[in-house]
């Protein structure tokens, strides 16, 4: 990724913007990570099935709002997710179990009016056993983003649009771009 002029401000301070721009972006008001983990006991397959290995597949699990209460002090609530992990267990006969595990987590946070409580499940990681009765126990450990997040529109002093560099190129050199890339602000 090639850099962004001006960077970082010399010791001597950064000039001042050439414009003031109104921006429409999320907004984090309030965020946090946090660490989860659930075991859950399940019987092996009546085959039987001695485990090798467990993996979490992140691409299906989720993590979605269950409720919102208030806590007493204004703005702040507790948020409970509802998060839904999917993971397989591996057997050595190469047969794989697909095991979904689902937990609860509350923590509070800054949630005003007009804001979005919403979950990101970060990573995750899963190990299995077998128990002496033949039951598998698994336990699965996550990795979570908690936030509230609002679209707003943000005034932010700018030096403008940023330009890309030219790409190194192994054909004919054209114009490019071949005109501005964006229209016009006003003054």
């Amino acid at each position: 990724m090639a850099s962004v002029s001006p960077g970082p401000c010399p010791s001597t301070g950064c000039p001042p913007p050439t414009e003031i721009d109104c921006i429409v972006v999320d907004k984090v008001y309030d965020s946090c990570t946090q660490t989860i983990t659930t075991t859950q006991t399940f019987l092996a397959p009546t085959t039987g099935c001695t485990v090798t290995s467990c993996a979490i597949n992140l691409a299906t699990s989720t993590c979605t709002v269950g409720a919102i209460t208030p806590t007493g002090t204004p703005n702040y609530n507790n948020v409970t997710f509802v998060i839904s992990a999917n993971y397989t267990v591996t057997c050595s006969s190469g047969v794989t179990l697909p095991e979904t595990v689902v937990t609860t987590q509350t923590v509070t946070l800054y949630n005003p009016t007009g804001t979005t409580p919403s979950c990101a499940i970060l990573s995750g990681a899963c190990t299995c056993v077998n128990l002496p009765n033949g039951d598998i126990s698994c336990t699965v450990t996550l990795c979570l983003l908690l936030q509230t997040t609002a679209t707003v529109q943000l005034l932010v002093p700018t030096y403008g649009f940023c330009a890309p560099p030219v790409c190194a190129s192994v054909g004919p050199v054209v114009p490019c771009p071949p005109s501005p890339l964006f229209p016009p602000q006003a003054g």
